[in-house]
């Protein structure tokens, strides 16, 4: 293939490194190393590299060598070309720098260079841009003097007085750096005791500074800076962790900072400023301090740097980075909106619709979406594991899940088990969602939730305080699984109360009639090598579909409903299989939910099995005493309502 010599304008990268070896040339860069063989490589290298800097086309270095050496000269250019040691800037746009600029910030300019095309144009668009730095303390004074070495000509302040700022200190630093750049400048801006409304006029950029928890200025500092078109970035220090970002362009989202910080709160709703409040009259850590209020400083001005060069190409990547102040350890967390950073949104009845049209969500995809939703810090769900605990004769695995805000009194442990880990961590992920959506409520959506009839599909009006929190959510891979799984969820949550009442015995029954489903058969043989002997009694009567009590001698076990008698079983011979596993491994976390004790007065005799119900016959039973059952969508979080759209609870209402 020809190759259009004027086409090629030539630049040797700035971080390559040539070194001779028995072969040839060793090249190196941040890219990668390669052995270029030939005896007079290294010296050919070594004599071209001055003219590689993108000033000439490859036609005119051929033609300022002798002929002879022009095809050599042509073919080594384009090996290193095509190596990416040499960068072609023909269609680099042009730039007014000067050559001295270029040269005093020729690290920053190749980092430029290193990701994206016209690195100088880019360096001189972020040189002119207009920051603003704000905050207070150390902190502030770090943060200055990383914007001036990076080259930013002008640089306004905005101190704030929760903590002393050193001006003379600030004053030191521009000095310094006007000895290699006399155009650098610092202006100072009045904050008008804490006013935040004017102070981002005219900025290209906000960065904001707090080395305590200032978590009301850190909310309201981002809209403030969209608002007067600017981009936005914070460092805010809570405890012994400095937590930076996330980027926010000017046509960014105003609320990322506060999803973030509510995220953080839903698994850590201890830590200082969980409250969204200011607290000037917290200390700050012990480690922020030395060396350390400097590698802090610069995070955000590298952040800043990144995003305003064009570096960082995907600013609604919403992330944070944690910085431990102690062992100066970094760690990148991402987040998800969190619906009250999120302007209000009233309770649409036209989603039953939508919801009833949506596509399935099985539970392999589900867990495959589970994955944007973990984190350890920013997570909807902070990990999901296998802990230590005992894996036969069932699986168990365990994801542990935020408190949105503030219903669960703080993150709490979900499980799920299984004949195989795959299906444990699958069945603990939609356990985790339907959990997670019933202490989810946006108390903004009003004292009146929308719900649909599981019946006729009509829509109906419920209270709020009926549905959240929710004891008893359920989900399933279609709107119509959920509504079935939130009925058999109810009857569940009414047998407890139905136990508790009972009068008369309810009778004992033989699994030698037992509709059995395959599982079911393997968790009976299972009981049975774990010697562990246990009592059936029914209680379908009391509730209008099959639900099952499962007694040990150690007590009630379990208790289990179901509109198919195979599949009330299976559930609570499982139950009971892991009541003997969590007792026996002595880990009580992943045990089945406690059921009231079935006295030995309620222990009848020896009766028929029950028979299978439809969704209506289990309705009817549930509304005995009059009223219909509501299923009513738990998705006060949008976020989450579109990764698992199927969860719901159902409850009686009467009138």
């Amino acid at each position: 293939m020809e190759v259009n010599v004027e086409r090629i304008r030539p630049r040797l990268r700035g971080d390559v490194y040539v070194m001779r070896v028995p072969e040839g040339a060793y090249i190196r860069s941040n890219l990668g190393g390669s052995i270029l063989k030939g005896a007079s490589t290294y010296e050919w290298i070594q004599r071209m590299a001055p003219m590689l800097d993108g000033t000439r086309t490859l036609g005119e270095l051929c033609a300022a060598v002798p002929e002879s050496s022009r095809a050599a000269l042509a073919k080594l250019t384009m090996l290193l070309l095509g190596k990416g040691y040499v960068k072609n800037v023909s269609d680099d746009r042009p730039h007014t720098l000067s050559e001295d600029l270029a040269k005093t910030y020729a690290a920053n300019i190749a980092f430029i260079e290193y990701f994206t095309e016209s690195p100088e144009l880019r360096f001189e668009r972020y040189r002119d841009s207009t920051l603003l730095l704000t905050g207070s303390g150390p902190l502030l004074q770090a943060l200055t003097n990383s914007q001036l070495r990076s080259g930013v000509r002008t640089v306004s302040l905005a101190p704030f007085t929760e903590s002393p700022f050193d001006r003379d200190r600030v004053a030191e630093h521009l000095a310094a750096a006007r000895e290699q750049d006399p155009e650098q400048r610092i202006a100072y801006l009045d904050t008008d005791g804490g006013r935040l409304d004017e102070i981002a006029a005219g900025t290209t950029m906000v960065l904001h500074v707090a080395d305590r928890p200032m978590a009301e200025r850190a909310r309201l500092l981002p809209h403030r800076a969209i608002a007067a078109g600017a981009a936005c970035a914070q460092t805010v220090v809570a405890g012994d962790e400095a937590w930076i970002g996330p980027v926010i362009g000017k046509d960014g989202d105003a609320t990322a900072w506060e999803s973030a910080w509510r995220r953080l709160r839903a698994l850590a709703p201890d830590m200082e400023g969980a409250d969204l409040g200011d607290h000037p009259e917290s200390a700050p850590s012990e480690f922020l301090r030395g060396p350390t209020v400097a590698l802090v400083a610069n995070q955000l001005c590298f952040a800043a740097f990144r995003h305003l060069t064009g570096i960082d190409r995907s600013p609604g990547d919403n992330h944070l980075v944690r910085f431990d102040l102690e062992s100066l350890e970094t760690t990148r967390h991402a987040f998800l909106p969190h619906p009250l950073a999120l302007p209000a949104a009233p309770d649409d009845p036209a989603r039953l619709t939508a919801l009833a049209d949506a596509a399935p969500v099985d539970d392999e995809e589900l867990a495959r979406r589970a994955v944007d939703c973990v984190d350890p810090r920013t997570g909807v769900f902070a990990e999901i594991t296998e802990r230590d605990y005992e894996q036969l004769p069932l699986f168990v695995s365990e994801v542990m899940v935020s408190d949105p805000v503030g219903l669960a009194g703080a993150p709490f442990a979900v499980h799920g088990c299984g004949e195989n880990v795959v299906e444990s961590r699958r069945r603990a992920v939609r356990h985790a969602f339907e959990r997670y959506a019933a202490v989810m409520a946006d108390p903004r959506r009003g004292d009146r939730l929308h719900g649909v009839d599981v019946l006729t599909g009509e829509p109906v009006a419920v209270d709020a305080a009926q549905v959240f929190p929710a004891r008893a959510a359920a989900s399933g891979g279609d709107w119509s699984e959920a509504l079935r799984a939130a009925v058999v969820a109810l009857a569940e949550e009414n047998a407890v109360a139905a136990l508790s009442t009972a009068t008369e015995p309810l009778r004992r029954l033989d699994l030698d009639g037992a509709e059995l489903t395959p599982r079911g058969e393997r968790y009976t043989k299972l009981l049975g090598i774990v010697d562990q002997r246990f009592e059936i009694h029914d209680l379908s009567g009391l509730l209008g579909l099959p639900t099952f009590v499962l007694t040990t001698s150690t007590g009630t076990v379990a208790c289990a409903s179901d509109l198919e008698v195979g599949a009330a079983l299976e559930k609570g011979l499982e139950r009971t299989l892991l009541a003997y596993q969590s007792r026996t491994a002595r880990q009580p976390a992943y045990a089945p939910a406690p059921v009231p004790d079935l006295p030995v007065h309620l222990r009848g005799d020896t009766g028929a099995w029950p028979t299978s119900v439809t969704l209506q016959q289990a309705v009817t039973g549930l509304t005995a005493d009059g009223g219909r059952v509501v299923a009513v969508p738990l998705d006060h979080d949008p976020q989450l309502a579109r990764l698992c759209p199927f969860v719901a609870r159902a409850v009686i209402v009467h009138g």
